[in-house]
């Protein structure tokens, strides 16, 4: 049953505001802490399920092969057959549990450095970007951080900004080359205290999570789609056909990866529009780090006007960005116009209005582009 806001709370928030999202933030923390922990859950227990069936066919498979008789295979196995096919799904999901488990832990602990790698970010030079590095501390400072989270640079003329880490201590915020030469100092604020929120209701816990432990199998997912048929076209134009037992080896192979394949689209598209629903509320909580929050609504609007898409994040880790980072969406359907619209409604009749900087002769020219210096490599947590 859904809360009923109190009228000393609906009173206090500006008009057009949902009051019954509105969500303390403490609540927040502990809620993405529980989905942090369903997701490891959900994410051992499919893999240990999905070896525990692949091992089971195989063991039936490899018996049968081994007879060459069904009915042979069936007679000989007895009524011992059962209860070697629950010993064979056990013990394989017992060993997929802890191969999954291994290989969520290892992701995790070096996710920050990895995936800073993958999104193809390195440190600016020191001395440079002193404005943009500026803006970063003054919306740290007002969140309350201990220390401004590192800040990256992706050497693209695409215009995004990313947002990583476990916790407020090991947060990692990365800017485009693009942003930086195409978006002004206040816009960038306003990116950063959207980026900042996140860190604060540890959303960045739930994206870094999902993000180095499915964004591999999201990549290669993306590019199996987008190559495969091409090659087995080739293929299909220059081998000859198989024994029956090579297309039986075959078929079976690619029936469970388009089992894998629908699985992961499915649990994407719940990830994306979780991302999105979180973005949404970062704007709202980042107009309060802000001195004019009217810079949150110039600051989406500026950047889904020129071209977000990034090629190092793709779909696979664009929950990590500020705005959807993968391929572009027509203009009437794309999701982040959601929040262009929110904003609008909750700054009122000042949201609605956005005017231009007018090219005219005699109007102050826009601020030279920043010098950008990149570091020339990314190092680790260790080496520093």
């Amino acid at each position: 049953m859904t809360r009923r806001p109190s009228p000393t709370l609906a009173n206090a928030v500006a008009p057009g505001v949902r009051v019954e999202r509105i969500e303390p933030l403490q609540r927040r923390i502990e809620r993405n802490r529980l989905r942090f922990a369903g997701f490891m859950t959900l994410f051992t227990v499919s893999v240990a399920s999905s070896f525990a069936v692949l091992a089971t066919l195989v063991f039936l498979v490899v018996g049968y092969l081994a007879l060459r008789d069904t009915e042979l295979f069936w007679r000989s196995s007895g009524p011992e057959l059962g209860r070697l096919i629950a010993l064979v799904a056990a013990g394989s999901f017992g060993v997929g549990f802890a191969l999954a488990w291994v290989w969520a832990l290892v992701q995790l602990g070096r996710s920050e450095t990895v995936l800073v790698q993958r999104l193809g970010a390195r440190m600016p030079a020191g001395g440079t970007l002193l404005p943009t590095k500026s803006a970063l501390r003054d919306i740290a400072i007002a969140a309350g951080l201990a220390k401004p989270p590192r800040l990256y640079v992706i050497d693209t003329p695409k215009v995004n900004a990313f947002v990583l880490g476990r916790s407020p201590d090991r947060a990692r915020i990365g800017v485009t080359r693009g942003m930086l030469e195409k978006v002004g100092i206040d816009e960038q604020r306003a990116v950063f205290a959207n980026l900042v929120a996140r860190i604060l209701s540890r959303d960045t816990l739930w994206a870094t999570a999902v993000s180095a432990i499915m964004g591999p199998i999201w990549a290669m997912r993306d590019h199996d789609l987008r190559y495969e048929p091409a090659r087995h076209a080739a293929e299909s134009g220059t081998s000859e056909q198989g024994t029956p037992t090579e297309d039986d080896w075959r078929g079976a192979v690619l029936v469970i990866y388009g089992l894998l394949v629908i699985v992961t689209e499915v649990f994407a598209h719940f990830h994306q529009e979780a991302a999105w629903r979180a973005n949404e509320k970062a704007d709202a909580e980042g107009m309060m780090l802000l001195k004019d929050p009217r810079s949150m609504l110039r600051a989406i609007e500026q950047v889904l006007e020129r071209d977000n898409h990034v090629p190092s994040a793709g779909d696979a880790y664009s929950q990590l960005f500020y705005c959807w980072a993968g391929f572009g969406f027509a203009p009437e359907d794309d999701p982040e116009m959601r929040r262009v619209a929110r904003l609008r409604e909750t700054l009122g009749a000042e949201g609605v209005p956005y005017v231009p900087r007018p090219n005219v002769p005699g109007w102050p020219a826009a601020p030279p582009p920043p010098r950008i210096e990149l570091a020339e490599e990314v190092l680790s947590d260790d080496a520093r």
